[in-house]
């Protein structure tokens, strides 16, 4: 009896014997660990692979990803048994796709020949097209009267249906007529799934025809959506001063579900200054439902496009001066149903037969096996050099003469490249499916369905001369000093010492200089694991990014860090940079002696040439005086890391010094210091490259925790979103988990702590994979304010257990006076449990401490602190201690650090009387009162929830009964009411339902 491979569906494992086994569960953990249980096949909506169980040479089994699709294997490192989560079987959907996709895009056309950068920001040249075109007056019409009758235009159809012609015919008589209106284009590819790289580009089409100065490069992409920012384009889109068009064109390439949440957040919010025309293969995965119901919505789709009889018989006069029967005309409607593509491939076999009837006799079969077929006949009517001139080119992307030749000849492609370059011309000439990348003819692609083709055809018939291609053209790019590309070229040539070597090249560069973890850690796995284990160079290069990204917990890393130490060749190593490893392994495990022990021994022994590396090890020593509240010294440490950084173009350690010297700034009270050096950081990123890079996603999380504290709250979102989206596309675990622990505080103030949760139990789950100690703290801290938040003090007692502490031990047995956020989390939790002379006597050391050392925000936190307990006591020295809070806070804006300590500091601000000096900053906290920049006048700014919620207070409802009403918990009910409460400016239920009924936001009763 054949063996079934168990299959996961729907997130439950089912096998022919057994019961089914829910993922995640202790079955399904004691299924895995079984040694006869060696596979699994994995499927949901984002793709599915088959996971294996392999043993490595050391460390046990491990499980693997294995995926193929048009005989092209990828595959992905999982994890143990224990690390296979649901979470991480969704994730290693996304990740093969994206290697698939990587796979088959492996030359960056702007780099091949040098190409116009521009190109992608304009239609086409229609002079460029193979055939005649055909002029379609009615459809031009349509969209005309689509642009002034809705805000958004969708035109779909299959491949080759003539959108992009339509729409460039319809861009070029706009451009000459006198409208008012700017039209941008953008033309989309897979390498566009990168959200930066998406929002980037778009926001470089928009401003293709502005006047803008090079002020305008430091402009941050923060003006563009990403993740689930609802403001994040608002910036950007109102500098139009005019109305424009947005047309993107082959949006079906567009496949990551992020950008589409995006898109349709733009989509649904389009300012009336923009009309955006969406052109696909299919119709996008938009919620257009409504769009479609108001008229918003104009359409044209293949039934618009296809061409009619009239149009046919045009087409084909002019294309091959050809007449046929009346008949065959019908026939041949009938088949290609106005099929553009059919009818242009029909054309060139046309033009090579001299019985149309033996072409139109052989014209059976669905559109994508016509398409092969004639794509076939194009081919097998070329001559033989031009066959092979058509295979040997079909690895490459983009192309220019010189590549062809050397494609052609490696040896001596210098003197074939004027003959190639009259091939291409000659190509070009027959409509051979082959696409001017610019004006000068310099650079070439396939059609993308031609090249597929191509690039099948030789697969399936030399797959031998595929590798051989591939490493010629590996060989080219290196000498032509392109050495990313070449190493594309290597990996998928097989040719592992030419790849290994690169990478060795790059990956200095690729670390450090540009912070691009996650593109290192990629090309690593790409390589057989005898290659890097072989090779101790390689070997330091994986740790290094192993640890970076967290793909591996420390101890992972320490132990092949330990196996590089042990072979023989280890002199090949600098013992400067194992230090320096060392040392960032043990600030991972927050060990400050090791760390300044191995820091130290790095900047003696690595040489001067490393001075990539010794400036992220002189950044990395800085932080251990950070941790002693040194922070005098650990500035001028961090300045001059970020000196040399920036000096030697490290975008990598300078952007971290920089965000990390902004948050030394901030604990000293110099709030406007900290902002400039972030957005100089930005500045400095932007200026070199012209475009945001991932290594920034740190500067953004630290602008978001500045931001967040002066209470600018959709500021502060929009940063931390594009941080985390950086992040996640340098592959820093610091920046994404940074990135989810503000966010979670962001949301919170916005009211949505579902969310706030969410986020906060995704950074716990991705340090806990990889062990990173140092989060913990931070993540209790946030657990507190959740829960407070919800009066929940119950999860903020066990928010403190999670990290050691007991709430309900007594003084003497509370954290040591150097922990001291520890202490301010105990003292929030001791404040809402009314424990008033615990909480003074918790903070008086901070308090002392804090001062001595000029800790701005640290004080902060400990005298409101304080002050809360003390006007709870009824002691008069409460109204001393917040005036001098108050004076402290003022003159740099803090404000969060007060605010997040709650009811306990709002019912102190209404309770005392301040000095003179500092009435006019408690009456901004007091209006603040907890909700950001959303809390403004007007009913608009009650959310759809709130609402539902203020219409149920109006009833007469109590929280429980909104809560079964509305099916959310009590807590939330809570949150929601405070929210209504503090919009309308009120401080009682009743009080807001008056208020309400007066602004017309409830009917009278």
């Amino acid at each position: 009896m054949a063996h079934t491979t168990p299959r996961v569906e729907q997130d439950i494992l089912v096998e022919p014997t057994n019961r089914p086994v829910s993922v995640g569960s202790p079955q399904w953990y004691a299924w895995l660990d079984n040694e006869e249980n060696r596979s699994f096949f994995f499927s949901n909506e984002a793709g599915s692979f088959t996971a294996r169980k392999e043993r490595r040479k050391r460390g046990g089994w491990y499980w693997i990803a294995y995926r193929s699709r048009r005989g092209r294997l990828v595959k992905t490192y999982m994890g143990r048994s224990e690390d296979l989560t649901l979470e991480r079987l969704r994730e290693t959907t996304v990740r093969l796709a994206e290697q698939q996709i990587s796979e088959r895009h492996k030359a960056l056309s702007t780099q091949l020949a040098q190409p116009d950068v521009t190109s992608r920001f304009t239609p086409p040249p229609l002079a460029a097209r193979p055939f005649k075109l055909i002029e379609r007056p009615e459809l031009l019409k349509q969209l005309d009267e689509s642009l002034r009758q809705h805000k958004l235009t969708l035109v779909t159809a299959p491949a080759r249906f003539g959108k992009t012609t339509l729409l460039s015919m319809w861009y070029k008589m706009r451009s000459q007529q006198s409208h008012k209106q700017k039209i941008a284009w953008l033309a989309l590819d897979e390498r566009d799934n990168d959200p930066v790289r998406f929002w980037s580009a778009l926001r470089s089409a928009l401003l293709q025809n502005t006047q803008h100065t090079g002020n305008d490069s430091s402009a941050p992409l923060h003006s563009t959506p990403l993740m689930s920012i609802e403001t994040v384009l608002a910036a950007l889109l109102s500098r139009n001063s005019h109305r424009s068009i947005l047309i993107l064109d082959d949006y079906h390439t567009i496949t990551n579900a992020q950008i589409h949440q995006q898109m349709q957040w733009l989509v649904t919010y389009l300012p009336a200054d923009l009309h955006i025309i969406i052109v696909s293969r299919r119709e996008p995965p938009l919620a257009l439902g409504r769009a479609r119901i108001y008229g918003e919505l104009g359409e044209l789709d293949a039934d618009d496009l296809r061409l009619g009889r009239d149009e046919i018989k045009r087409f084909l006069s002019e294309s091959v001066n050809l007449s046929l029967s009346a008949e065959e005309q019908a026939f041949l409607e009938q088949r290609t149903e106005g099929w553009i593509a059919g009818l242009q491939l029909i054309t060139l076999a046309l033009r090579e037969q001299q019985q149309p009837h033996t072409v139109l006799a052989q014209f059976t079969g669905s559109q994508h096996s016509l398409f092969d077929y004639f794509a076939e006949e194009v081919f097998a009517q070329q001559s033989e050099a031009v066959q092979r001139f058509l295979l040997h080119t079909a690895p490459l992307t983009t192309f220019t003469p010189q590549l062809c030749a050397a494609m052609l000849d490696d040896e001596a492609h210098a003197d074939n490249t004027t003959q190639t370059h009259n091939l291409l011309r000659q190509l070009e000439r027959a409509n051979a499916f082959l696409i001017p990348m610019d004006e000068q003819r310099q650079s070439y692609r396939y059609h993308a369905l031609f090249g597929e083709f191509l690039l099948e055809k030789l697969r399936q018939s030399s797959p031998e001369l595929l590798i051989s291609l591939h490493q010629r053209a590996a060989r080219y790019f290196e000498r032509q000093q392109m050495r990313e590309e070449a190493l594309e070229h290597a990996l998928a040539g097989e040719d592992i010492a030419r790849a290994g070597r690169l990478i060795e090249q790059l990956g200095d560069e690729i670390l450090w200089k540009r912070g691009e973890v996650k593109l290192l850690l990629s090309w690593m796995q790409r390589l057989p694991s005898s290659r890097y284990e072989g090779n101790p160079r390689l070997a330091m290069l994986y740790a290094w990014a192993l640890l970076l990204s967290g793909e591996r917990e420390p101890e992972g890393v320490a132990a092949l860090l330990e196996a590089i130490e042990r072979r023989e060749d280890t002199a090949l190593i600098q013992k400067g940079e194992i230090a320096a490893l060392r040392a960032r392994i043990a600030a991972f495990h927050d060990d400050i002696p090791q760390v300044i022990a191995f820091s130290q021994q790095a900047l003696q022994e690595l040489p001067e040439e490393r001075a990539l590396l010794r400036a992220d090890v002189a950044f990395g020593l800085s932080g251990t005086y950070t941790a002693r509240k040194d922070l005098d010294t650990a500035y001028r440490l961090l300045a001059e890391a970020l000196h040399i950084s920036q000096a030697l173009f490290s975008l990598r350690t300078a952007m971290f010094a920089s965000r990390y010297l902004a948050a030394i700034c901030v604990e000293q009270g110099r709030l406007s210091e900290a902002e400039a050096i972030l957005r100089q950081a930005l500045y400095f990123a932007g200026a070199r490259e012209g475009t945001r890079v991932p290594a920034t996603g740190i500067v953004h999380i630290g602008m978001a925790e500045l931001l967040y504290e002066r209470n600018e709250i959709a500021a502060a979102l929009q940063h931390a979103s594009l941080g985390i989206a950086l992040g996640e596309a340098s592959g820093e675990i610091k920046v994404i988990l940074g990135g989810y622990c503000i966010l979670a505080l962001i949301l919170a103030i916005r009211g949505e702590i579902a969310q706030a949760w969410q986020h906060l139990w995704k950074a716990e789950r991705i340090a806990t994979i990889g062990k990173v100690r140092w989060l913990s703290e931070q993540v209790a801290m946030i657990a507190i304010r959740l829960s407070l938040l919800q009066e929940d003090t119950g999860g903020a007692q066990r928010a403190l257990r999670q990290i050691g502490i007991d709430p309900e031990a007594s003084m003497a047995q509370a954290p040591p006076e150097g922990q001291e956020q520890v202490r301010l989390m105990l003292a929030r939790v001791w404040l809402a449990e009314e424990k008033y002379e615990e909480v003074k006597e918790l903070l008086a050391p901070i308090i002392t401490a804090a001062h001595a050392g000029k800790r701005v925000k640290v004080l902060l936190a400990a005298r409101a602190l304080q002050a809360s307990a003390l006007y709870r006591l009824r002691e008069r020295l409460a109204a001393h201690v917040l005036s001098e809070v108050l004076g402290l806070a003022g003159p740099q804006g803090y404000m969060r650090t007060l605010l997040d300590i709650g009811e306990p500091l709002q019912k102190l601000l209404q309770g005392v009387e301040v000095t003179r000096e500092a009435r006019m900053y408690a009456r901004k906290l007091r209006e603040a009162n907890g909700a950001g920049d959303l809390a403004v006048e007007g009913c608009e700014d009650l959310s759809e929830r709130e609402h539902e919620v203020l219409h149920l207070m109006a009833a007469g409802m109590s929280n429980q009964e909104i809560a079964e009403n509305l099916i959310i918990e009590v807590s939330t009910v809570k949150v929601h009411v405070r929210h209504v409460c503090q919009k309308l400016g009120v401080q009682k239920r009743l009080q807001a339902v008056v208020k309400a009924r007066e602004m017309g936001l409830l009917k009278s009763s």
